[in-house]
């Protein structure tokens, strides 16, 4: 469902108040224990898994977009640190970018 470097970055977060251990069961399953460093009542866990489950999403989503639009950053670095290789008029005109403007 999540992906492990979601997992292991959104867990991240909580190193400084858990004890956090991740082993794979396989490539896609993981073991996932968590312990606190402190005594928290029963609402004080039930309030971190929720917002540890919306973390889940959050950072899996994160992993998405970054997959998704690789290409393009990699085109704009590429451009910001040319010597000038890449500048050039777009084609078309500014009115007219994709050149289907009837007379």
């Amino acid at each position: 469902m999540y992906s492990k470097n979601s997992i292991v970055k959104c867990l991240y977060w909580y190193t400084k108040d858990f004890q956090i251990s991740i082993d794979s069961k396989d490539q896609y399953f993981f073991d996932i224990q968590i312990e606190s460093n402190n005594d928290l009542t029963d609402q004080q866990l039930a309030a971190i898994e929720r917002k540890l489950k919306q973390e889940f999403i959050d950072y899996n989503l994160r992993d998405i977009v970054k997959k998704e639009t690789n290409t393009i950053r990699e085109l704009i670095i590429a451009k910001a640190f040319s010597h000038g290789e890449y500048d050039e008029d777009p084609k078309g005109d500014l009115m007219d970018p994709l050149g289907i403007k009837f007379l």
